[in-house]
């Protein structure tokens, strides 16, 4: 008997797209279940090498006369142990002609050599002993010298030191593990003094072979106030703390898993309804021949989950092999050791393809209720296009949500301005959610306005095949609203993204111009007279003045700080240099934060004693948040004459400028500190409002880049969506693209009215997202900052202006293969049955 084949709905090859979007999506999720397994393994790894060589944790309270003991103290006696040595849980710093690094102290147990990659254990107090990553740190290896500095040094000396062994790095320590210093009993004395590493209430103790760590710290708990466990136990302890610092980072990855998740399952369930629309005669003629609801049901479920599964498989295979290439790539360029083999585990294999399967499944639920709702007479007739005629139900509670959920924002918004900062946060989120949910359900009423007025304006640049392009995306909103809503949600978030950043950004900028509107301010004791001519010389610094401090009495029990400053210079190098103008002799100018601190008023004149025994009039000038007190020379001088100290004010060059050309942050802060440690200079103080300046900026242009980086993944999807949706519509209009080419169309027109197309789903998408993205932008930074700062409302207009040409070129680019696809159809095929 002749075997029974299944009875398939749709070609598999129509599903290619649907299959690749699921492939993208799952991928994203094995990549970073894989990236959480290396976090964990190399968070794990990290915390294993403090434990190395020890079976139990020993900890005992130290008493203030252990604490005063200038001689090392005696190892805890453990019953069982067969060694006990001390943890001095301190980090020593160390520098070399390239570098300096903190590194922690491990001790070596007594007796036993260390495991060393090269070299041999340091035998006196001149040679040290580091592991591969403190080594690599400092630029050294067997036979170089480090130096001790007097500050980190026993005796407030400093010490040259020879490297004499190298240990080598932990396993597994993927992202970098701590850098350390491997002590032993030939150089404690002299690397931690004295107590060498003994005035500590941690130590570790190792068992007999064959010992069960376990059972010894049982009895040995809480006899002479020790507490002991097993460094299994401790370790699982320390790794778990590093892991919960890891929790928010891990939740913010979720979220874009989910967006990618969540958009992949609007394009899969755009691509199923299109394919069955088209379907709708074989359907009914399977109807027809006697197939139950629960049968076509079944063919719907078996087409969906051969999708899924074929997508979800291909998709954790990518992520893995995808993750295998970035750590062999990692190795090739030095950042790692040697080439690591991806951590795979049962559900870096198991998650992607049950998530894929499901998500496709689900999106598959709509579109099999419309399967099986297909009367067999529709065999018979033709099925004209669906027609929507007002809002309908969908669209009056999508308008509903969206009044409702921009309440809930401006709501929360005004929250946030009045002081009140978490219901404020949670009902401008809860807002952000129902507002976007409801664009989503009236996306349908919208496609067909939006689109006829963006085809009218494509209409005169492209002609005909433009105006032809828009009558397609118009005549089916449905599709054409699904393929949208995937390509907006990307857009949107990443809208909403680059305007929050920005206006967090200028907004922090501006609030620390307000604190602190010059970038260096260095108080000393003394100071050489050419100090600014130093500090301005420094690469990376614009300009550097002279000026001077000291404190007068203001009637409180803190005196108060002034720094002279003219205006001339204060204009050159302050932020803020509006300031100028209230600055003149007989007036101090300080910010409202210090004002109320010392209990003053804008406008409030003091008399306060000068230095010639005279009392001088001194006028309160209150300026936005400035935390300095300023007051010009000559009213310094006349308030303190010569009891001041020197102090210069400086001004970093622009970020972007000529001056500040390969120059960061980071080493003009370590110039300025190797100018004030020379000759001259004595109780140096700093305060960098520049550098928490740039900071910030820094930080926001990192976290921006990270997110808009995993958000390309969710408009990755989309675009194939726009892609997938257009190979759909030429399938589908196969008679009619036929009928076009027989009354003349060419094929460069055939395809560029597929071109326009794709253009036009990306323009709505993407005009749609990017006012929406700014309004939950703006509203959204005024709810997160608006309780702390006056919040600076600022839109990236090149960044938005980026995001729509690409989203443009990127419509285009999803039409050349349906574009060519159509341009093959042959006029003849007008007669042919589209099915």
């Amino acid at each position: 008997m002749a075997r029974r084949s299944p009875v398939k709905l749709t070609p598999l090859r129509r599903h290619v797209a649907a299959a690749l979007t699921i492939a993208l999506s799952c991928a994203f999720v094995a990549v970073m279940l894989l990236a959480g397994n290396l976090v964990q393994a190399s968070l794990r790894s990290d915390a294993a090498q403090q434990f190395d060589g020890a079976d139990l944790e020993i900890t005992r309270e130290l008493t203030e006369e252990d604490r005063a003991s200038r001689s090392p103290l005696p190892a805890p006696q453990i019953e069982g142990a067969d060694a006990v040595w001390p943890e001095p849980g301190t980090y020593l710093a160390l520098g070399s002609e390239e570098a300096e690094a903190f590194l922690r102290v491990t001790m070596q147990p007594p007796g036993e050599a260390p495991d060393l990659a090269a070299g041999a254990p340091a035998a006196d107090g001149s040679e040290v002993v580091l592991d591969q990553s403190a080594a690599d740190s400092l630029d050294v290896g067997l036979g170089d010298s480090v130096t001790l500095p007097a500050d980190f040094s026993p005796d407030g000396e400093e010490h040259p030191l020879t490297v004499v062994g190298i240990a080598p790095a932990p396993e597994g320590a993927v992202f970098g593990a701590t850098p350390r210093v491997l002590v032993g009993e030939a150089n404690a004395e002299a690397l931690l003094g004295p107590g060498a590493g003994t005035l500590t209430d941690t130590w570790f103790a190792s068992v007999p072979e064959g010992a069960d760590p376990a059972a010894i710290a049982e009895r040995a708990d809480g006899t002479d106030g020790l507490s002991v466990r097993t460094t299994e136990a401790a370790e699982q302890e320390a790794a778990e703390s590093m892991l919960q610092g890891f929790a928010a980072l891990g939740l913010v990855l979720a979220v874009f898993v989910v967006i990618a998740l969540f958009t992949s399952a609007v394009v899969i369930a755009n691509t199923f309804a299109v394919t069955i629309a088209q379907r709708t005669r074989s359907l009914a003629l399977l109807r027809t021949l006697g197939a139950t609801r629960s049968q076509v049901r079944g063919v719907v479920l078996r087409e969906s989950l051969v999708v899924g599964l074929l997508g979800a498989v291909a998709g954790m295979l990518g992520g893995h092999l995808l993750a295998q290439a970035a750590l062999a790539a990692a190795a090739g360029i030095g950042w790692l050791d040697g080439v690591m083999i991806v951590p795979v585990s049962l559900l870096s294999v198991l998650v992607p393809v049950v998530t894929g399967v499901l998500i496709t499944l689900l999106a598959s639920l709509a579109p099999m209720r419309a399967a099986t709702r297909v009367a067999p007479l529709q065999a018979l007739r033709p099925v004209p296009p669906a027609r929507r005629h007002g809002l309908g139900v969908q669209g009056v509670a999508g308008l509903a949500a969206v009044v409702l959920g921009i309440a809930a924002l401006a709501a929360g918004t005004g929250l946030a301005l009045s002081g009140r900062a978490t219901p404020g946060i949670l009902a401008a989120m809860f807002g952000g959610v129902v507002s976007f949910t409801g664009v989503l359900l009236t996306l349908v009423v919208l496609t067909r306005p939006l689109s006829a007025l963006l085809a009218r304006i494509v209409g005169r640049l492209g002609g005909l095949p433009a105006r032809i392009a828009g009558a397609n995306v118009a005549r089916n909103p449905r599709r054409s609203a699904a393929t949208i809503a995937a390509l907006l949600i990307g857009t949107t978030l990443m809208t909403m993204m680059a305007v929050g950043a920005r206006t967090a950004e200028a907004t922090l900028t501006s609030e620390l111009d307000s604190r602190r509107p010059i970038d260096l301010v260095i108080s000393t004791g003394e100071m050489p007279q050419d100090a600014p001519e130093q500090i301005a010389a420094i690469a990376g610094m614009d300009s550097a003045h002279a000026s001077a401090r000291g404190d007068i009495d203001v009637g409180v029990p803190e005196p108060m700080t002034l720094y002279s400053v003219t205006p001339e210079a204060l204009r050159e190098t302050s932020h803020r240099p509006e300031m100028a103008e209230e600055l003149s002799d007989g007036v101090v100018l300080l910010g409202q934060e210090r004002a109320e601190r010392f209990g003053l008023e804008d406008g409030q004149v003091l008399e306060i004693p000068g230095a010639d025994g005279s009392l001088h009039e001194l006028r309160v000038q209150v300026d936005a948040n400035l935390q300095m007190s300023m007051v010009t020379p000559a009213t310094l001088e006349d308030l303190l004459g010569a009891q001041t100290r020197p102090v210069v004010l400086a001004d970093f060059a622009d970020r972007g400028s000529e001056a500040r050309e390969g120059v960061d942050l980071r080493e003009i802060m370590s110039a300025v500190g190797e100018v004030t440690a020379g000759s001259g200079y004595s109780e140096v103080s700093l305060v960098a409002g520049g550098a928490e300046r740039e900071s910030y900026g820094q930080i926001l242009a990192v976290l921006l880049g990270i997110t808009v980086g995993l958000l390309a993944v969710a408009v990755l999807v989309a675009l194939v969506g726009v892609a997938n949706t257009l190979s759909l519509g030429v399938i589908e209009r196969t008679g009619e693209n036929a009928l076009l080419r027989a009354l003349g169309t060419t094929r460069r027109q055939m395809r560029a009215m597929l071109g326009w197309e794709g253009i036009l789903l990306a323009l709505v998408g993407a005009v749609l997202g990017l006012a929406l993205g700014s309004l939950y932008g703006v509203l959204g930074i005024n709810a997160l900052l608006g309780s702390t700062f006056p919040v600076s409302i600022t839109i990236p207009w090149v960044q938005l202006g980026l995001v729509l040409v690409l989203a443009v070129l990127a419509g285009a680019l999803a039409s050349v293969l349906p574009g060519r696809t159509a341009a093959r159809t042959a006029p003849a095929a007008a007669l042919a049955d589209a099915e």
